[in-house]
């Protein structure tokens, strides 16, 4: 009895010890670092997570250091989060007898994701970051315990591989240019227009101020129509038409003369009057038997050369100049005559 009472009190002994070792082993986390994807181009992004997971309420939720701030790395904005785990107790039997309870379940994982940018080619090892975190079993001391993760290593390749150093680059494309009418500056563009009209407007005021106003004609005298026929007949001599055999010619500018010169003194007889119009109206004037048939005679003559192309003299135009002018200078001294 002795023996086995000491037998029991061995294998007493022995579980405690043994359950110490267990909670001892319990209390240290378990790390684990993940990289995704485990090869990465030059300057791609890059996910670094790492997870504590502990045995089953051990420890409590972890505390994250900043990571290394080395020049070949670029971090990103991290996230984090903790997952509590599970206990269960079960009973386990052997040989047919009660053996006892024991505890299962899931770990308490605490976790930290960051976004990871390497700028250096090669096999690059990344340095664990920094954690704390506090022992929940009372075998611990107190106080919390500081850890690293471990280093992970990194594959880092060049965008352009061996293969493709003879490659030829795209040229660069920028992005696409906005329409004309959203680039140009409508603001500035209006305002120049308004400012070359306004230009416009003020050169045509200047124009218009300085434009010379026309002086008044000076008012004529009023010819006499006896000067006026005389100095009609002397243009005409000038001219010595019958000399040149241009009859018809000379008719036609001695007949205007005449017509002019009855016209303005004539009160009857009226522009555009044909030959025998005109003769009616000399009749109707009263002036005398002699002078209304040699005006009649001189007109019926002048048509006769104009347009039937009568055979005429030289002496008779003379004589037709000086018949005329002989009437413009008596009509003259009679009207002269009748004024004083």
């Amino acid at each position: 009895m002795r023996r086995l009472a000491r037998g029991c009190g061995l294998l007493v002994l022995i579980g405690a010890l043994s359950a110490v070792a267990a909670s001892e082993a319990q209390e240290v986390p378990q790390v684990r670092v993940i990289l995704r994807p485990p090869m990465a181009r030059l300057g791609e992004r890059v996910t670094y997570r790492v997870e504590l997971i502990g045995g089953v309420n051990v420890w409590g939720k972890a505390t994250w250091l900043a990571p290394d701030s080395a020049t070949a790395f670029t971090w990103g904005e991290r996230r984090e989060g903790f997952k509590k785990g599970r206990v269960r107790a079960a009973t386990r039997f052997g040989n047919g007898a009660r053996a006892g309870q024991i505890q299962e379940g899931t770990a308490d994982t605490s976790w930290v994701e960051i976004p990871l940018q390497v700028f250096e080619l090669g096999v690059v090892s990344i340095p664990g970051i920094g954690f704390r975190y506090t022992p929940m079993l009372t075998s611990n001391p107190p106080g919390d315990v500081t850890a690293h993760a471990p280093t992970a290593r990194l594959v880092v390749i060049p965008v352009l591989t061996a293969a493709d150093s003879n490659a030829t680059l795209r040229p660069v494309h920028g992005p696409l240019a906005a329409p004309w009418w959203e680039r140009v500056p409508w603001l500035y563009v209006a305002a120049a227009a308004l400012l070359i009209a306004l230009i416009v407007l003020w050169l045509r005021a200047r124009r218009r101020k300085k434009k010379p106003v026309a002086a008044a004609a000076p008012a004529r005298m009023p010819v006499a129509p006896a000067a006026a026929a005389l100095a009609a007949l002397a243009e005409l001599r000038k001219l010595d038409l019958p000399r040149q055999e241009r009859f018809a010619e000379h008719a036609f500018r001695l007949g205007q003369i005449l017509r002019r010169f009855l016209e303005a003194t004539v009160t009857t007889t009226h522009p555009g009057d044909t030959t025998p119009e005109l003769v009616r109206h000399l009749a109707e004037a009263g002036l005398s038997d002699d002078d209304q048939k040699r005006l009649a005679g001189l007109l019926r003559v002048w048509d006769r050369v104009k347009f039937a192309r009568e055979p005429f003299t030289y002496d008779e135009a003379m004589r037709a100049e000086a018949a005329v002018e002989s009437y413009v200078r008596r009509s003259a001294g009679h009207a002269g005559a009748e004024a004083a």
